[in-house]
């Protein structure tokens, strides 16, 4: 097979796009994706399919598509090659194969020589119940996107046992009425790809969250975020913010490779190798600025029928499929806090419960909390969970508290267009001065007091009224240590290793 380190690149691009098992695709799609033209793709087709690397079943008609089966890992196919070279003796086209697409060849031909051996696979598997949406930052709303990203990217902050504490940045200060913050930032932190990660990496992906159409209501009074002289990120506001790096530290505001349109690239603990329809795989990041991972990969695997029997609070995470497995309970994470999450109603209170037209959020708990509370016959529209924007008069959605329930509550009450309900004035200056209340109160104990006291405002005058709480529970093989289920009902993956005793 010619130039078989070409082939194996472009094979990887095609498992990357399409993953393990059946898809379905058409030709100028793979001519898009590889950039190559429809004549090439029919060729390298018949390549691969002779080296046993895929199944292709053509379908007569120009826009039916074919049936496309990726049957070997990319480099599960370098590695064949590579033996036959090495018992062939050709050591130089040994090191020429291992370093397609980019691979350090010496690093690839110790993980080479490892997989002839019996040697122990640090491997973690996620049964999911449904397919996955793009991993962007700023556009991810459901929580194991969101919690995803947070493992592919770093931000300049992150929260702790409620502390705010240094990520990209170390150090932080602001001005005198915090309308100003200037953040220091560790140097030498990489992409996964290897590109440096500049300070100006952070202020263009802050920039464009202040602009966000989903997050402009949250990151509005960001006025400008630039870079000094002395690589200090520099934000500043055009309204005081005492509590902006704990904001900082939601997903949202996660810095990323924005260059790249095939993948999401960060620099967190692990990068993103694989992203499917059917499968999702990470993989550790050896140069992550915090220590390694002891986790080589964790993969993610779609089970669409779970979609009808998995609670929305409950997740799994084993070595093998299927195992015996443990409960790991979100009320057992820390002393201070119980993560969870909470359903609630939002409704303009002066109109009838009858009367009123619902958007509902389109998780199972939601779509079953309105029938219990909604009049016989009434119906509902289906919105996307995390959708607020809204002209019915009233929604049944919820949140969840993300290892951060102050930032997570303050987020909501921003983003939910209070106005849309037709709420008299006093009411919805109420919110908007609580609001900006909240944000003027440099202790964060005394602030946290406001938003509950806003909480329990909305709840007892009937504008937000909190239906129930769930406590996130985990499930984890016997085998995984190290799981403390976090306030997105996972667990921080680069915390986790394996007895294989």
């Amino acid at each position: 097979m010619g130039n078989l380190k070409r082939k194996l690149e472009l094979y990887e691009k095609i498992f990357q796009a399409f993953g393990p098992g059946v898809s379905h695709c058409q030709v100028n799609q793979l001519a898009a994706l590889l950039h190559v033209s429809e004549r090439h793709v029919q060729t390298l087709l018949k390549a691969m399919t002779a080296q046993g690397w895929i199944e292709w079943q053509a379908s007569s008609g120009r826009r039916k598509k074919a049936r496309l089966t990726c049957l070997v890992e990319p480099i599960e196919a370098c590695y064949r090659y590579a033996q036959i070279q090495a018992e062939a003796g050709n050591i130089e086209q040994v090191f020429n194969t291992l370093s397609f697409n980019g691979r350090n060849s010496g690093s690839e031909l110790q993980a080479f020589l490892s997989s002839t051996n019996q040697s122990v696979q640090n491997v973690a598997y996620i049964p999911f119940h449904r397919e996955l949406e793009e991993l962007h930052p700023q556009r991810v709303l459901r929580r194991t996107e969101r919690f995803l990203v947070m493992q592919i990217c770093q931000r300049l902050t992150f929260v702790q046992h409620d502390k705010v504490c240094g990520d990209l940045a170390y150090h932080w200060q602001h001005n005198h009425d915090a309308t100003q913050w200037r953040f220091q930032v560790r140097n030498g932190v990489q992409f996964h790809n290897g590109r440096t990660l500049e300070p100006q990496d952070i202020a263009h992906c802050l920039n464009l969250l202040s602009q966000s159409q989903k997050w402009h209501r949250c990151y509005q009074h960001i006025k400008e975020v630039s870079v000094s002289e002395d690589n200090v990120i520099v934000v500043n506001l055009n309204q005081p913010d005492w509590h902006l790096p704990r904001a900082l530290s939601r997903a949202e505001a996660s810095i990323f490779e924005y260059a790249s349109t095939e993948r999401l690239i960060g620099s967190g603990a692990f990068s993103l190798e694989i992203f499917s329809s059917k499968m999702l795989r990470l993989s550790r990041n050896s140069a992550y600025s915090h220590g390694t991972p002891v986790l080589n990969r964790v993969e993610l695997w779609v089970y669409p029928e779970w979609a009808q029997s998995k609670a929305c609070a409950q997740n799994q995470i084993c070595v093998k499929l299927p195992e015996k497995t443990v409960t790991v309970s979100g009320d057992g994470y820390s002393s201070q806090q119980n993560f969870s999450s909470t359903f609630f109603k939002v409704q303009n209170p002066t109109l009838s419960n009858a009367l009123c037209e619902f958007n509902v959020e389109d998780t199972s708990e939601c779509q079953v909390l309105f029938k219990q509370l909604s009049a016989p016959g009434q119906n509902c529209v289906s919105v996307e969970y995390g959708h607020y924007l809204t002209d019915k008069d009233a929604s049944v959605c919820s949140i969840i508290d993300e290892n951060n329930t102050f930032a997570s509550w303050l987020s909501f009450f921003h983003r939910f267009p209070f106005e849309n309900l037709r709420l008299p004035v006093e009411m919805l200056d109420t919110i908007e001065q609580g609001l900006a209340s909240i944000r003027q109160e440099p202790n964060v104990e005394i602030a946290t007091d406001k938003l509950l006291a806003l909480r329990d405002w909305l709840n007892d005058s009937g504008i937000v009224v909190e239906l129930k709480q769930e406590v996130f529970n985990l499930n984890v093989s016997e085998k995984i240590h190290g799981a403390e289920v976090n306030g997105f009902g996972w667990c921080d993956l680069d915390k986790l290793w394996i007895n294989h005793l």
